[in-house]
């Protein structure tokens, strides 16, 4: 009888201790679940698309840059770390030199601080400066009220843009250029920041986009690395690392085999290699996706 009684004492103990770890395992998991969205980090993007523009037609060379941005914004909202009112889009009109300026400094600026991620992306045209004018920088991007593509005071030289980024107290800040010859834009390597270029550094510097994909051929490959193709440690986050490095390959293959043999209409165009500055350390945690 003691023994019996011995026993369901026994087990009656272990069913207790059973229920307290089940209780505290749970308790933990919710606190780890609630930090994961919740620890102080917030989320800010500056979204840019500039397909149309004032004073030039170059719209036979891109037709899906606004799609673009569209996309990268829905994708955004999607995912479960992004919201509404901290995302802002930019579209043609709304993308002047000086909106972008003040959009970063002020309304970026204003908002941010050292713990938050910040992602700037930019879809549209860039071209590199000329050797003679090295000192204003490496590369371009082409605002909406640019009159020319070519280097002028009126397009954003990577060390302008390098200058209003500088106003940013973020430590984490990622910024995705998909435009020609983004990867030259050398002054944007700095402490904190991952830039991913859909052109290459010195060798395959055009960029281009595809009319089966119906997008540019390196956000294309983005977005599908941002949805969780990319994410290799399968932590339910994808990583601006992470992406490119999903990205990089698929879009060299692609555009190899899209445009070879490399001659259009508009001239010889050669395949895409998109290129990486890391200056963070770690990772940075850009989307969570469901």
């Amino acid at each position: 009888m003691k023994k019996n009684l011995i026993f369901v004492i026994a087990v009656f103990m272990m069913g207790l201790s059973a229920i307290s770890v089940a209780g505290i395992g749970t308790e933990t998991n919710e606190k780890v679940n609630s930090q994961i969205i919740c620890d102080g980090v917030e989320y800010y993007a500056l979204l840019i698309a500039v397909e149309r523009f004032e004073g030039m037609n170059l719209t036979e060379y891109a037709h899906y840059i606004d799609d673009d941005v569209v996309s990268i914004y829905n994708m955004l909202l999607s995912s479960g770390n992004w919201e509404s009112s901290h995302i802002k889009l930019l579209l043609n009109e709304n993308a002047t030199k000086e909106s972008i300026r003040n959009n970063i400094t002020q309304w970026l600026d204003n908002r941010e601080d050292q713990d938050d991620v910040v992602l700037i992306y930019f879809c549209g045209h860039g071209w590199r400066i000329p050797f003679y004018k090295r000192a204003e920088g490496h590369a371009h991007i082409v605002p909406y009220d640019a009159s020319d593509w070519h280097y002028s005071d009126e397009v954003i030289t990577d060390k302008e843009l390098d200058s209003w980024l500088d106003e940013l107290e973020s430590n984490r800040t990622v910024v995705i250029l998909d435009s020609c010859y983004s990867g030259r834009m050398l002054s944007l390597r700095q402490e904190g920041r991952v830039i991913l270029t859909a052109g290459g550094k010195y060798l395959l510097c055009p960029v281009d986009e595809s009319e089966e994909l119906k997008h540019g051929i390196f956000t294309y490959f983005l977005l599908q690395g941002f949805n969780g193709s990319a994410d290799k440690n399968n932590d339910s986050w994808v990583s601006a690392e992470e992406a490119f490095r999903y990205a990089r390959f698929l879009t060299f293959r692609y555009s190899f085999f899209y445009q070879f043999p490399f001659i259009k209409l508009s001239g010889i165009t050669p395949p895409q290699l998109p290129y990486m500055y890391d200056q963070y350390q770690g990772e940075i945690k850009l989307v969570r996706y469901t």
